[in-house]
């Protein structure tokens, strides 16, 4: 089987074909040159004395255009067996398939270096495709996209003659909640205190932290300190894993560390029968902190069902369902969120079936949030603290840390050691004790999982029903069908709820309702459904009932509800029926603002239809211009002061660069700078020529001379006078390959 040779990112596009130097049925070495091809560049004229001092501000310089000639070689060793392109031929753009070459050895499995078919020594030029990872444990084996394709059909017909799917299960706060806090020992051997009960079936062990030494680091190996971990399982997981693994082949991928995740093995599947060794951790992952289903099923995802606490780590991939995070050991969270992207402690983290509860615990509620919040604070000064000791270390040493993803590496590294050192010497559970009156603070009454076995013996149940007449059905398309129908038509405004400063459209809680048909968006408008607050007094809800009667106000737990079953649930359970009515003021003065912003957005959605039709590359929306649709002296983010607010001192990420926008249904739209499709220049005659700009790569230019700033193709109607000597040097080139051409006849 021949591999195509495809045209590399890199090569300064377009280029032009000028001759082929290999011949079809030859064999060719590694590095050899395959074609000769030209390309052209613009070059600034310098300019003469004269013209400098003549006092004229000229800010069209003088450009002129020059050609060059660059040979490709072979990427690899082969029999040429047929050319995809000719001399003429333009390749404007990578990926082309240049010519065919069957190889000795494709070397589709590569093994630490070392091909498992030919026994060669190979690096990654000669691997071309065997750059995929598809062992959970080792990293050192690679395979070619057409290997890893081959591996995948032989274990999607083994699926499917079992009627099986595959579930890639999450481990904190997924499926067990764990911490390090020494208060959760003491209670659990002490039959007087009031959380022992609750506390029986709590699981420990011990592991060897190793001590954060600065790179490069050859001295004594410092010792390294026990920490002992409490793992509390959520209820009914195993008669879960008994029922889900009848329809599944069961994954754990987890962003802790491989002892760790070994260790939590031993507790929920103690005899290895339900994952054996499909245990994918940090070490193996190849991200700090994201986890991708291509780490494991490369070539096909189309039978892969993800269970997580965290949409953002999957970038709310359609093949994930996601769970109410499981916090028994309240006020600690995850132990292991350091190598994840930071989240807002939001009450809606704190999951459902809160609505019928006392003052007391909302009090205790916000005692939990804010106790999470002191440690996040404690663990931030900690780890500045041993930032600051690293690196006065390196520095004694003489050693920089050159590299920003080993810098990334050992921050995370960092902030995890500080989050273990902080939670057992600050010990929030006897903080949070205290509040309790000597009465019981964990509680054991989630009932997640109980749903959860029902949800996915649904989708394995609907993905056979449908494979019976599609036979390509995949879980990407199937999934998200059945989650729309659950929340559609519902615009839901979160009253609150949502930290300060938060962009809604990018917050948890609306990703999350928008996969299951739901529209949210900051303020009440004509196609409001439902105001979702934790209190009935808030201003939004006020203005709602006034403004619609049939509006919705509901406590969140309605939302998790219908989250959890994948059913529109009864709303009357969680609807606030007495809501003090806004006063006619209020209302007047909100139907205003309304109007306001319709014309406003009418008028901004106007203007950027405009420009777009004009294409106009000075135009605000076609440089990414910030649009401000909302503007009116206040953030449209913000509740109004009767809401109820969660501050967070949490910094903002950082956005992309272009803009974005948020229109009448509140979806992202993006509005990104126009490429620059034409230049005019002037050549040495004097004559003006007009040539398209092609998009250069990242690092496409190293190398190139420095007077090489733009790659540029032909006008197909204008085609530019080259340079007498840069015609004269192409000649002599090609009259050079002939003659070598004819010499080896």
């Amino acid at each position: 089987m021949s591999t195509p040779v495809s045209a590399p990112l890199g090569l300064p596009y377009p280029i032009t074909i000028s001759k082929l130097i290999a011949s079809i049925g030859s064999h060719v070495e590694k590095g050899q040159r395959l074609f000769a091809y030209k390309f052209w560049y613009i070059v600034e004229i310098a300019k003469s004395p004269d013209e400098n001092d003549d006092g004229v501000n000229d800010e069209h310089s003088k450009k002129s255009i020059r050609e060059s000639i660059e040979f490709f070689d072979s990427p690899f060793e082969g029999d040429l067996v047929s050319w995809n392109v000719d001399v003429g031929d333009e390749i404007v753009e990578p990926n082309q398939t240049i010519c065919e070459i069957v190889r000795p050895c494709n070397h589709d499995i590569v093994y630490a270096g070392i091909c498992t078919m030919c026994g060669k020594e190979v690096d990654e030029s000669d691997q071309v495709s065997a750059n995929l990872t598809i062992s959970h444990t080792d990293t050192n084996l690679k395979v070619s996209r057409r290997e890893a394709n081959d591996i995948g059909q032989g274990i999607k017909k083994r699926l499917i003659r079992e009627k099986k799917l595959i579930l890639v299960v999450d481990l904190d706060q997924t499926v067990i909640h764990c911490g390090v806090d020494p208060t959760i020992a003491e209670w659990k051997n002490d039959p007087t205190n009031p959380n022992f009960e609750t506390l029986r079936d709590v699981k420990s062990f011990v592991l060897e932290e190793e001590p954060i030494l600065p790179p490069m680091y050859m001295g004594p190996k410092p010792p390294t300190h026990k920490c002992w971990y409490y793992v509390k399982i959520r209820p009914g997981l195993k008669e879960f894993f008994e029922e889900v693994s009848k329809l599944y082949e069961m994954h754990i991928y987890t962003m802790a560390t491989r002892s760790y995740a070994q260790e939590i093995a031993k507790i929920i599947d103690p005899d290895g029968t339900l994952f054996a060794d499909r245990i994918l951790s940090r070490n193996e992952n190849g991200s700090l902190t994201h986890k991708s289903l291509e780490r494991l099923f490369p070539t096909d995802q189309s039978m892969v069902v993800v269970i997580d606490d965290r949409g953002d780590v999957w970038n709310w991939c359609p093949n994930l369902i996601k769970v109410t995070p499981y916090n028994f050991f309240v006020g600690i969270g995850d132990i292991n969120s350091n190598f994840l992207p930071r989240q807002q402690t939001t009450m809606l983290q704190l999951g459902r079936r809160n609505h019928k509860k006392t003052e007391d615990t909302d009090e205790l509620l916000t005692d939990i949030m804010d106790t999470e919040k002191k440690l996040q604070e404690k663990i931030d000064e900690e780890v500045k603290r041993q930032e600051e000791n690293l690196s006065h270390q390196s520095a004694a040493l003489g050693e920089e840390i050159s590299s920003q993803v080993r810098k990334e590496d050992i921050t995370k590294k960092i902030e995890f050691s500080a989050s273990l050192e902080v939670q057992q010497q600050n010990r929030p559970l006897a903080e949070l004790q205290k509040h309790m009156h000597n009465q019981q603070l964990l509680t054991d009454d989630d009932d997640e999982l109980f749903y959860l076995k029902d949800i996915l013996k649904n989708v394995q149940q609907k993905y056979y029903e449908e494979l019976k007449t599609d036979k390509e059905i995949q879980i990407q398309t199937l999934m998200p069908k059945l989650k729309k129908k659950v929340l559609e038509g519902c615009n839901f405004v979160f009253s609150g709820l949502i930290p300060l400063g938060t962009n809604i459209q990018k917050a948890d809680i609306v990703l999350w309702t928008n996969m299951f048909g739901a529209q949210s968006s900051a303020d009440i408008t004509e196609d409001t459904t439902h105001v979702i607050t934790k209190t009935p007094h808030t201003y939004k809800a006020k203005i709602a009932k006034a403004f619609k009667s049939d509006i919705k106000v509901l406590h969140p737990d309605w939302v998790f509800e219908c989250l959890l079953n994948w059913k529109y649930m009864p709303e009357f359970p969680y609807e606030y029926n007495i809501i003090p009515t806004a006063t006619d003021k209020e209302l007047n003065e909100f139907k205003e603002a309304l109007e306001r912003r319709k014309k406003k957005e009418t008028k901004t959605k106007i203007t950027v239809s405009e420009e777009s039709l004009e294409g106009d590359s000075n135009s605000p929306s076609s440089q990414g211009a910030s649009v401000d649709l909302f503007a009116s002296g206040a953030s449209w983010l913000i509740d109004d002061d009767d809401d109820e607010i969660i501050d967070s001192e949490e910094e903002e990420s950082k956005e992309p660069e272009y803009d974005e926008f948020a229109d009448d249904n509140n979806d992202l739209q993006t509005v990104k700078k126009h490429p620059l499709e034409s230049n005019e220049f002037t050549d040495e005659d004097g004559s003006n020529k007009k040539v398209h700009i092609a998009e250069e790569d990242e690092g496409q230019n190293e190398g190139q001379d420095e007077g090489q700033d733009d790659q540029l193709s032909e006008d197909k109607t204008s085609q530019p006078k080259d340079e007498e000597s840069d015609s004269e040097l192409e000649e002599e080139i090609l009259n050079a390959l002939d003659d070598s051409d004819d010499d080896e006849e």
